[in-house]
């Protein structure tokens, strides 16, 4: 019996140093390990736009930057319900405004500016902010940045409006700025912008390096009816000329070297023949410009009163000197949102947020490009 034991003891130490020696083997025979490396993104381009879409989670806010000239996605940046977006002027840095649940849709609630390095797509740091941000869908009005750099704007709405002052040098809430009954930051100078009112009039707010309200001013009346024609939210910026568009077709300028802002003229982007076959701007980011031409761009539709947010099936093109319009493009795949490049070749995006694809065309001579595909639902299109 010892004698068969010690057999059996003798075969299965031969057996497993057979197996050893073939493991090993095999695993000479493997090549080396790969490593896990970072990418990075160079420099932003003339051609880069970022998206917001809605993500599979509204706790979730998906931030996709893109390139016009590759029709390729660069990557993307995940952000807190209903994330804001801004980029710095020197394109080294992004930021989010984030909101945050310690139990996902309840608990505690935590506001943050995250802010992102350009070229990893990767937070580096934050900044705890008050629990009073605007919880909207992306607005481009809702926070921008500085010329200089130095503060980030966003906005409130408790439901009073506000406009809070983040020192982006100093790393902390500078302070909050009141801005009653008006809505919007656009921003005119390093610290100077203007928001636009309930009752159609606009206020222009000077502030100081302690994010405080030094001079407030308000136009003497409205320089649009609000009931009767009411304008998109975002104008289109031509020098220190903003160019908002009615529901109905109507362009209102406004002078924003003045405060406060100076109304011009309003003309109209209608023919008697457009307004017969229904035509009237539409969409969720209908107006976009190409300011060294002093050309604007209207998502246009065809649809009764109130389809101001009915995507448009084509984008016309205006001259703002001569109040006539230029060109006209048709959109193979219907649109939401639409926005232009500032570059010497600028490009035309337009985002369809249903069928989750964002076209790109020639801004001058309305040629298509192609399509970025599978982009979810893109919403807002933001300039970096």
């Amino acid at each position: 019996m010892k004698s068969m034991m010690k057999r059996f003891a003798r075969i299965a130490a031969i057996l497993l140093s057979v197996a050893v020696c073939e493991v090993m083997g095999a695993l000479a025979q493997m090549p080396p390990q790969e490593q896990v490396t970072i990418l990075e993104l160079p420099p932003v381009a003339p051609h880069w736009i970022a998206a917001t879409s809605f993500g599979g989670s509204i706790m979730v806010t998906p931030i996709t930057l893109i390139d016009g000239d590759s029709l390729k996605v660069l990557g993307t940046i995940t952000g807190g319900l209903t994330a804001m977006f801004a980029a710095s002027p020197d394109h080294k840095q992004f930021y989010t405004a984030d909101t945050f649940y310690s139990r996902a849709i309840r608990g505690d609630r935590t506001d943050t500016i995250t802010i992102h390095d350009a070229h990893k797509l990767a937070p580096v740091s934050e900044i705890v902010i008050p629990n009073k941000r605007q919880l909207a869908v992306q607005d481009p009005t809702a926070m921008n940045v500085t010329p200089d750099g130095r503060f980030l704007l966003y906005s409130n709405l408790t439901p009073a409006t506000s406009v809070t002052a983040v020192d982006l040098q100093g790393g902390k809430v500078a302070g909050e700025i009141q801005t009653p009954g008006c809505s919007e930051i656009l921003i005119f100078g390093a610290r100077e912008f203007a928001s636009v009112c309930a009752d159609g009039a606009m206020l222009t707010t000077q502030f100081d390096d302690d994010g405080k309200t030094v001079e407030q001013k308000r136009t003497e009346k409205p320089f649009f009816d609000v009931e009767k024609d009411p304008v998109f939210a975002l104008p289109a910026m031509i020098d220190k000329q903003a160019y908002f568009v009615s529901y109905h077709g109507i362009a209102y300028p406004m002078d924003m070297s003045s405060n406060p802002s100076n109304p011009g003229g309003s003309w109209p982007l209608l023919t008697d023949k457009d307004k017969e076959e229904g035509w009237r701007p539409g969409g969720w980011q209908p107006l976009s410009y190409y300011a060294q031409d002093h050309m604007i761009f209207v998502l246009m539709h065809r649809g009764g009163e109130w389809t101001h947010k009915k995507p448009g099936t084509e984008v016309w093109e205006f001259n703002v000197d001569q109040h006539s319009r230029v060109a006209r493009i048709p959109l193979p795949v219907e649109a939401n949102s639409i926005r232009v490049t500032q570059d010497s070749k600028p490009l035309l995006f337009a985002a369809s947020t249903h069928e989750g694809v964002i076209q790109v065309f020639s801004a001058l001579d309305g040629k298509y490009q192609g399509q970025i595909e599978e982009m979810g639902q893109p919403f807002t299109l933001l300039g970096l």
